[in-house]
């Protein structure tokens, strides 16, 4: 079992809210920014730079994840999570002092640098503290229920923070809450176990970093205005493919590699993964770009375009929650992608119906559909992974999901942003009357007008110098409403394509079972300890018996002695050890009811490990 012991259910209680505190931390930052981008660009003048603000963060994180997340399985995750903590407010700090939009970007990527080591590590953390997998679909459930609920407070947070203070304390709120989070961290979470004798494939994680950033640059420069057939767009798609081209051969050499390659032999991976990518796209571009339509579109306030955020993750932590619970109990998860897909297609194809008519409302009810789906894809894709790997690769198959999960989101951030920007402006071209002046078009070649009232009020200050400015300044306004509505839609409907091809991908799937996987050197005693504390209900001595189980350095006569008293509370539990009973069930396959299967796990299983402990 290695360094990462249970002493106690309290021990696990504050590990688990530790863990959920540097979760929070994290994610809380990929939202919040959202509904303050527009005042954000307004303040600091670049809207051709506004997808790079979430660009920067997450290229960094998708950098960071897969050699961090390698360290972690050779060095032991808690430090590289505490450090991941500290790293992520200093660039906090600095962000919320930004004074100008290149030294914003700069400021994220140190943000994105520490939410990358958290983000690597986090999810395996989960796998080391609950091995059994039912068990584990409880946590992970609610984990990423935690992720979704950082984002009800993230956009409604950053809206009322930038209208009612300022932007700058979108970024400055994480530093009490990460202060707290560093004290509670060192405190209550236990070590993984280290191989610290291996050797790191920096190679390979340099060779994929470069890669995925000369991936990212080249839409950044189309999202700026470059055609897509411009030398300096196609020199980045060219190097990046040489580079990943590249990286194979390396990773099939390399002693450790960051990312194995024979993860790819498996077809659970392998749909997980891409699951995982396709669902990244979607999830950042809806966030993003949602409060732009809502705020420069419909003409609402920041505020209100991170309340209409709120249906999207109260459905996700809901059924990320209810989901978590379910799965645990019927230890499948494939039914559960294949609706969470259907789901979230469903919800974004409403998403792109949607014009400047649109209700506020509407589109929270639209978000609201497409949390739901949302919500009970990413656990069930990352507990298959868990499920499917031994033991020594769960570390970074973890997070190599996560990996490409965060490259799906670089990705769609970059090329739904130049859909914006270039729809956008060709639109705008294209619709505004002939008579209406050409310093009054350029002035809305860039929408900060449209999100700004500093912006808007200089705009009218400026028609007031044209004969019958005045007059024709709504007929332009409303003309460059639409044409963001307009652009928004086409990167909507991308955001269509990609969840449909989640659709295609969760179908072929395999209809994973959770259970404890060949060579994963999985104990089922902690569980099952864990399982009889749940039970015990104030009594002494299922507390004491539990507490021997999970305990490290006990005599192996005490113990073999502790697990033939746990064979026969399940050999006669009628129903007075429900959770244990579950537990114990689940380590068998075979026929049977539930009450059965934990019978013929106690003689098949456990009797056995108490025997080899005499």
């Amino acid at each position: 079992m290695g360094r990462f012991r249970r002493s106690s259910s309290g021990s696990i209680v504050l590990a688990v809210a530790g863990l959920m505190l540097a979760l929070f931390l994290v994610a809380l930052d990929q939202t919040i920014v959202g509904t303050a981008l527009p005042k954000i660009i307004a303040d600091l003048n670049g809207f051709s730079k506004y997808a790079w603000v979430t660009t920067a963060y997450l290229l960094a994180s998708t950098a960071t994840i897969p050699i961090i997340g390698k360290l972690g399985d050779l060095y032991g995750r808690k430090w590289f999570i505490v450090g991941g903590a500290v790293v992520f407010l200093i660039g906090s700090a600095l962000c919320g002092a930004a004074w100008g939009m290149t030294e914003l970007i700069l400021f994220r990527g140190i943000q994105g640098l520490g939410a990358g080591m958290i983000f690597s590590n986090i999810f395996t953390s989960i796998a080391d503290i609950f091995p059994d997998p039912a068990r584990r679909a409880k946590y992970q459930g609610i984990f990423f229920a935690v992720f979704s609920l950082s984002s009800v407070v993230g956009p409604t947070l950053g809206g009322w923070i930038t209208d009612n203070l300022s932007w700058r304390w979108v970024f400055y709120v994480n530093l009490p809450l990460g202060l707290f989070s560093l004290v509670v961290l060192p405190l209550v979470l236990r070590q993984s176990e280290r191989r610290p004798g291996a050797k790191i494939d920096f190679l390979g994680a340099a060779t994929i970093t470069a890669s995925v950033t000369a991936l990212l640059l080249a839409l950044s420069w189309v999202g700026e205005g470059d055609a897509w057939d411009a030398p300096r767009v196609v020199a980045g798609f060219v190097v990046a493919g040489v580079l990943l081209a590249l990286f194979v051969p390396l990773e099939l050499r390399a002693p450790e590699p960051v990312i194995p390659l024979s993860l790819f032999k498996s077809r659970v991976f392998t749909t997980s993964a891409l699951l995982m990518f396709l669902v990244g796209i979607g999830m950042f571009g809806i966030i993003l770009y949602t409060p732009l339509f809502v705020q420069g579109a419909l003409g609402k306030t920041a505020t209100g375009s991170g309340t209409v955020l709120t249906p999207l993750v109260f459905a996700m932590t809901f059924v990320g929650i209810l989901g978590g619970q379910i799965i645990a109990r019927v230890r499948r998860v494939k039914p559960f992608t294949i609706f969470g897909t259907v789901m979230m297609t469903f919800g974004v194809y409403l998403l792109t119906t949607m014009d400047v008519s649109t209700t506020q409302a509407t589109v929270a009810l639209y978000l609201g559909v497409t949390g739901l789906g949302l919500g009970l894809i990413m656990p069930t894709a990352t507990l298959a992974v868990q499920n499917s790997v031994e033991k020594r690769l769960l570390g970074v198959a973890t997070s190599a999901t996560q990996f490409v999960r965060s490259v799906g989101s670089t990705v769609g951030t970059a090329a739904i942003g130049s859909i914006v920007t270039r729809g956008y402006a060709d639109r705008l071209d294209a619709n505004v009357p002939s008579a209406v002046p050409d310093r009054l078009v350029s002035a809305l070649d860039n929408p900060q007008a449209l999100v700004s009232d500093g912006a808007r009020q200089a705009l009218e200050r400026a028609v007031s110098a044209f004969p019958g400015g005045k007059q024709v300044l709504g007929q332009v306004i409303d003309t460059a409403r639409n044409a963001l509505s307009d652009s928004i839609h086409a990167g909507f409907v991308l955001v269509l394509v990609t969840t449909s091809a989640a659709v295609a991908v969760a179908l072929v799937m395999k209809n994973v079972r959770l259970e404890a996987p060949a060579g994963s050197g999985t104990s089922p005693v902690p569980t099952l300890a864990e399982a009889l504390r749940e039970d015990a209900a104030g009594d002494p001595e299922d507390e004491r018996l539990a507490e021997i189980l999970s305990r490290d350095g006990v005599p192996d006569d005490e113990h073999a002695l502790a697990l033939l008293a746990l064979a026969g509370r399940l050999e006669s539990a009628n129903g007075r050890y429900p959770n244990l009973v579950r537990a114990a069930a689940g380590l068998v396959d075979g026929p049977g009811e539930e009450r059965e299967r934990a019978v013929r796990a106690s003689k098949t299983i456990i009797r056995p490990l108490a025997q080899k402990g005499t």
